[in-house]
């Protein structure tokens, strides 16, 4: 594993440890859609349950803000995209996309010190 793969691998896991401690049930995680069924490309983090709500987090990290925020990667494409795969996962599960959410963490740092901001339904 490279090291910009494994910054995001920690972020991720970080953010699953942060959810756990929350009280929320993570469903799946680095979920891709079957191909065939719904023809699209890209995965969702972290899907995770909280309460009553399904909730696709995308999480993004880095070790600096040199190139800017992490969420700053989040564009109009990729929110598009967040939201198609969100919708695919429910329509695969059998759950009423109203009842999801879209999520997004950043991390930045290394694992001894960090910033770690969450935002709640950013889509």
């Amino acid at each position: 594993m490279n090291s910009r793969a494994a910054t995001g691998r920690w972020g991720e896991d970080l953010a699953v440890a942060v959810m756990h401690v929350r009280g929320w049930s993570i469903l799946h995680r680095n979920w891709r859609p079957k191909t065939a069924a719904h023809g699209l490309r890209g995965e969702l983090d972290i899907i995770a349950r909280e309460n009553n709500s399904y909730v696709a987090c995308e999480v993004k990290t880095r070790s600096t803000v040199d190139f800017g925020h992490p969420l700053e990667a989040i564009d109009e494409n990729k929110a598009r995209r967040l939201c198609l795969l969100a919708n695919a996962w429910a329509v695969e599960e059998g759950i009423p996309p109203s009842t999801m959410r879209i999520d997004a963490i950043a991390v930045i740092g290394e694992p001894n010190t960090f910033s770690f901001e969450h935002r709640i339904g950013v889509l």
